[in-house]
């Protein structure tokens, strides 16, 4: 998992510190303006609004498939991944 950040207000040092202050064990990385237009492009703009919770898998053949916005628990993230890991 990789979670990208979408506000172009933040930097390098403010995700490395949000990340660890949070306990989040996987990797953050800063969207470049490149790939915020791409997201757009391809799912919308909400999916630039963090506050919708954006999420999307890619599957093991490279499709991307967007995720429905908003709160995901665990089992739901769990049974999205069974879903596109065919």
């Amino acid at each position: 998992m990789i979670s990208l950040d979408t506000d172009v207000s933040e930097d390098a040092a403010l995700l490395a510190r949000y990340a660890t202050d949070m306990g989040f064990g996987w990797r953050f990385a800063l969207a470049p303006k490149e790939v915020l237009t791409q997201l757009a492009a391809a799912f919308g703009t909400e999916f630039l609004t963090q506050p919708s919770e954006p999420m999307f898998l890619v599957d093991p053949k490279g499709a991307t498939h967007a995720l429905p916005f908003g709160h995901k628990s665990a089992d739901q993230l769990g049974r999205s991944i069974q879903q596109f890991r065919a």
